[in-house]
C-alpha cells in the first residue's frame, strides 16, 4: 500500500512539472502573436531589407504603427491630431495644396507640397532646400538641390532604391509616393504618418 501511495504522489508530481513546463514554452509563441496582431490587420505593413517591420497604416480611417507604436486620430476640420497611449504625439495640418507634420509642441518637423506631378518635402516653412519626389515612365526619381539622390522603382511589392531592394510592402503598391522610404534624412516613423496621408490626398 506504502509503495503505491509513493507511485501516485511521484505521478501527481510528475503531471504538474509537465504542465508548467508545457506554460512555459507557450507563453513566447503567445507574446509573439500579441505584438504582431496589430500590425497583421493593417492595410499595408513595410519592412527593411532585413525583414525586419519598420511600420505600416490604415488609411480609412488613419491609424498608423511606427516603433512598436500605435497613433489613432482625431479628425478637425484642417488637421488629424494623433495619440499614443492617450497622448497627443503628431499633428498633421492641411493647407490648399500642402501639408504639414507637427510634433505635440506643434513645431515644424516636415512640410509637403503637393503639385500635379510630384510632391516636396522640407523642414522648413519656406520649403526651401526640399526633396523632390516625381515619378518618370519607368522610374521615379529623389532629387535635392536638383541633384538626383535615389532613383526608385515598385516593383509589385518590391521598392528598390538604387536598383537594390530596400523594402518589402505587405501587398503591390503603385503610389510613387512610396518613394519617400528612400529618403534616409527623415525618420521611418515620420515617413508613416506622410505617406499615409499623401495616399488620402493625391
Amino acid at each position: 500500500m506504502r509503495k503505491i501511495n509513493i507511485l501516485f504522489v511521484l505521478t501527481v508530481l510528475l503531471l504538474a512539472s509537465c504542465k508548467t513546463e508545457n506554460k512555459n514554452t507557450s507563453s513566447p509563441a503567445q507574446t509573439t502573436t500579441e505584438a504582431s496582431a496589430t500590425t497583421n490587420s493593417l492595410d499595408v505593413t513595410i519592412a527593411n531589407a532585413d525583414g525586419a517591420l519598420i511600420g505600416g497604416f490604415d488609411l480609412s480611417p488613419i491609424k498608423i504603427v511606427a516603433n512598436n507604436t500605435t497613433y489613432t486620430f482625431k479628425s478637425k476640420p484642417d488637421k488629424h491630431k494623433f495619440y499614443a497611449n492617450g497622448k497627443m504625439t503628431y499633428e498633421v495640418k492641411f493647407k490648399e495644396g500642402s501639408l504639414k507634420l507637427r510634433d505635440q509642441d506643434s513645431e515644424l518637423l516636415w512640410k509637403v507640397k503637393m503639385y500635379p506631378d510630384k510632391v516636396k518635402i522640407s523642414d522648413n516653412e519656406e520649403n526651401e532646400n526640399a526633396f523632390e519626389v516625381r515619378p518618370y515612365d519607368d522610374k521615379i526619381k529623389v532629387k535635392h538641390d536638383g541633384e538626383e539622390l535615389y532613383r526608385v522603382n515598385l516593383e509589385g511589392n518590391i521598392v528598390k532604391v538604387n536598383d537594390t531592394e530596400a523594402f518589402t510592402l505587405s501587398s503591390n503598391q503603385e503610389s510613387y509616393v512610396y518613394a519617400i522610404l528612400a529618403i534616409d534624412e527623415i525618420p521611418n516613423e515620420h515617413k508613416m504618418f506622410i505617406i499615409a496621408e499623401l495616399l488620402n490626398k493625391i
